[in-house]
C-alpha cells in the first residue's frame, strides 16, 4: 500500500510539473504578440506579464513619449498650388530673412467696388490686369485661396509672414476720439499657420487712413503690429519697433506699375531700365543696337541700326540707319538728339528728336522728314539685349510698325 500511495503522489507531481511548464511556454509566446489581435483574456495576461518586466516596460513607454512630442510640435501649412508658385514664396521667405523681420508687404493696387461678373471671376483678372510682373516673380500671389482673401473693395495688400508657423491676426478697428485709442469693430481673421494672405483695407477710399490692425507673433513669441496703409510717396507705410528697427520688408516693385502690360514678362525675368551710360556707353564711337526685320509693307527684310553717342548724363547725339539686306546702299539715314529719364527699377524712357539726312529715299519719297516721341526702353541682364516699346504717341520707329508693341535690338560688336 505504502508504495501504491508512493507511486500516486509522484504521477500527480509529474502532472503539477508539467502542466506548470506549459503555461510558462504559453506566456513567453504571449510576450512577443500584438495584444490586439489576442483574446481578451490572453490578451490581459500578455499585458500583466510585460508590465512586471522593466526592460519591456521600457520598449512600450518609449515610442509613446516620440508620438507626444511629435503631436506637439507647430503643424506647418500644406502649400496648395503649383510647385512654381511653393518656389516662388520659399524664395521670397529667403530673401526677407533679416534677424529682425518679421513678414513682407506689397502693396497692389485698389479696387473701387465689386466686379460685375462677381468677386470670384473678376478679381484675379483684374490682378493679372494690373499687377501682371509681380505675379510672374511671385506666382505663389495668384494662388491664394479664398479663405486667405480679407475683404472684397478697398486698397489690396499682400502680407508674407517670415516664420512658416507665425499666428496672424487681422481686425478692423475704429478711432475712439474720447479714449485717444483704436477700438477692434471685428475680427476679420486669426490664423496659426503663417500662410500669405490678401487683404483689402482703407475702405473709404484713403489710403493714408488705417482702419485695419495686423498682429503677426513668430514661434518666438516676437510680436509686431502693423496698420496697413501707403504714406505720402504712395509707398507703404512700414512697420517699425519701439527700438527703431524696421520688422518689415516691402518687396512692391512700384515702377512695374506704370510699365507697358506687354513688358510683364522681361520685368520679371530681371530686364531693368538703364542709365545713359548702358545705352551708349563712354566712348566717342557710341554704342550702337542692331535688329533684323520686315521693311514696313514691303515683304523685304532690312538690318537697321541705332547707335547712340554719349553726351552727359541725361542725354546726347544719335543716328538711325537701315538698308535691305541684299543692298550695299542706305534706304534712309536719320540722325539727331537723344535724352533720357531714368527709372533703375522700371522701363526707362528716351526721347528721340531724329531728322532725315540722307539715303537712297532722301528727297524722293513722300514720307515723314521728322519724328519727336518717347519710348520706354529696358536692358537685359547681361547689357546686351535692348528691348524698345511703342511710342507713348504712337509714332514708329523704322523698324517698328503700329502693331508692334515691343521690339529687341542687339548690341554691335565695335
Amino acid at each position: 500500500m505504502k508504495t501504491t500511495h508512493k507511486q500516486v503522489l509522484a504521477l500527480l507531481l509529474a502532472v503539477a510539473l508539467l502542466l506548470l511548464l506549459c503555461a510558462c511556454a504559453q506566456i513567453q509566446q504571449l510576450k512577443g504578440t500584438d495584444s490586439a489581435t489576442l483574446p481578451e483574456t490572453l490578451a490581459g495576461q500578455a499585458s500583466e506579464t510585460q508590465s512586471e518586466d522593466p526592460t519591456q516596460h521600457s520598449e512600450i513607454t518609449e515610442p509613446q513619449q516620440a508620438q507626444h512630442s511629435e503631436t506637439t510640435e507647430p503643424q506647418q501649412a500644406q502649400y496648395v498650388g503649383s510647385e512654381e508658385g511653393k518656389n516662388s514664396l520659399l524664395w521670397l521667405r529667403d530673401k526677407i530673412d533679416f534677424s529682425q523681420t518679421m513678414f513682407g508687404m506689397a502693396y497692389l493696387g485698389y479696387v473701387g467696388g465689386l466686379f460685375e461678373e462677381g468677386f470670384e471671376a473678376g478679381f484675379p483678372a483684374w490682378l493679372w490686369e494690373t499687377n501682371a510682373a509681380l505675379l510672374l516673380e511671385y506666382p505663389f500671389i495668384a494662388e491664394i485661396d479664398a479663405e486667405h482673401i480679407i475683404g472684397g473693395a478697398g486698397h489690396l495688400y499682400c502680407i508674407v509672414p517670415v516664420d512658416e508657423n507665425a499666428t496672424v491676426v487681422i481686425n478692423r478697428v475704429q478711432w475712439n476720439e474720447k479714449t485717444k485709442t483704436d477700438e477692434v469693430t471685428d475680427v476679420l481673421y486669426r490664423s496659426e499657420s503663417g500662410e500669405p494672405v490678401l487683404l483689402f483695407a482703407n475702405l473709404d477710399g484713403i489710403a493714408y487712413e488705417a482702419d485695419t490692425q495686423v498682429f503677426i507673433t513668430d514661434n518666438n513669441g516676437n510680436t509686431c503690429e502693423w496698420y496697413p496703409s501707403l504714406d505720402a510717396m504712395s509707398h507703404l507705410a512700414p512697420c517699425i519697433s519701439e527700438a527703431g528697427d524696421y520688422l518689415s520688408f516691402d518687396f512692391t516693385e512700384y515702377a512695374w506699375y506704370n510699365a507697358p502690360p506687354e513688358f510683364a514678362d522681361w520685368l520679371s525675368d530681371g530686364w531693368t531700365g538703364m542709365t545713359a551710360l548702358g545705352l551708349a556707353g563712354s566712348q566717342p564711337s557710341g554704342m550702337g543696337w542692331i535688329t533684323e526685320t520686315m521693311a514696313g509693307e514691303t515683304n523685304r527684310y532690312a538690318c537697321f541700326s541705332l547707335r547712340f553717342y554719349p553726351g552727359d548724363e541725361t542725354g546726347g547725339s544719335v543716328d538711325l540707319d537701315w538698308a535691305y539686306k541684299d543692298s550695299k546702299d542706305f534706304e534712309e539715314m536719320w540722325s539727331g538728339s537723344w535724352t533720357i529719364r531714368t527709372i533703375p527699377d522700371g522701363p526707362s524712357y528716351v526721347t528721340l528728336n531724329l531728322s532725315r539726312v540722307g539715303g537712297k529715299n532722301y528727297g524722293v519719297t513722300d514720307g515723314p522728314m521728322y519724328l519727336c516721341e518717347t519710348y520706354p526702353l529696358l536692358i537685359s541682364p547681361s547689357g546686351t539685349e535692348l528691348l524698345i516699346g511703342a511710342g507713348e504717341s504712337g509714332i514708329c520707329l523704322p523698324f517698328m510698325s503700329q502693331s508692334t508693341l515691343a521690339c529687341v535690338l542687339t548690341q554691335s560688336v565695335g
